[in-house]
């Protein structure tokens, strides 16, 4: 199993949680308006820097893992400007 942690800066957050479960990962929590700093610079919902993040936890099984992340990347290449998606994939020991 891994541990897909996904970052997402756009308007409409459900396209990701519609990604994951039609990938199989049905199982997922979704943490809505956090705020940040990245390579395009702060993310803090305010009017200096506005925007926000929605970032989505999902324990993988390992066979899915790489068609799931195959439809990340091509979701992050027809993402409309403004809009930013990343994924790292961690190791998991156990998920109880």
């Amino acid at each position: 199993m891994k541990l897909l942690l996904l970052t997402y800066s756009g308007s409409t957050p459900e396209r990701i949680s519609a990604l994951l479960e039609a990938h199989g990962a049905t199982g997922y929590t979704q943490l809505a308006h956090a705020h940040g700093r990245g390579d395009s610079g702060r993310v803090e919902g305010s009017r200096a820097w506005p925007g926000d993040t929605s970032v989505f936890f999902s324990v993988v099984p390992n066979e899915r893992v790489e068609a799931l992340r195959l439809a990340v990347r091509s979701y992050r290449a027809a993402v409309n400007d403004g809009e930013r998606l990343h994924v790292a994939t961690l190791p998991l020991e156990d998920f109880d």
